[in-house]
């Protein structure tokens, strides 16, 4: 995996080469996905997808700040509430309907 840069050489990237920084985040997101589980790579890179996304409307760094925070605190949010309740979790599955007319 890539090594984080010090903070130092960091906060000079972002004031200085900030495509260079943005650079290193998507490689940095890749990396971290490409060592998750099978299973859980195609939800970390549509989250991920969504996030660049909601990113690109930021007009400056405060409102990406903000914007990663409150998608994390979301998350966080959820997960708390699958950890307090999980039969709660369990029970809102989704019925699979098929649009196909079924052949007679």
């Amino acid at each position: 995996m890539t090594k984080l840069p010090s903070f130092d050489r960091l906060l000079w990237m972002a004031e200085n080469t900030p495509e260079k920084l943005d650079a290193l985040q998507k490689r940095l997101s890749k990396e971290a996905i490409a060592q998750s589980s099978v299973r859980n790579q195609a939800n970390l890179t549509s989250l991920l997808d969504h996030l660049n996304k909601r990113l690109s409307l930021c007009k400056t760094p405060y409102q990406r700040c903000h914007l990663v925070s409150s998608l994390m605190f979301q998350k966080l949010a959820l997960l708390n509430q699958v950890y307090r309740e999980p039969e709660e979790f369990l029970q809102h599955k989704a019925e699979v309907v098929s649009l196909r007319k079924q052949a007679k």
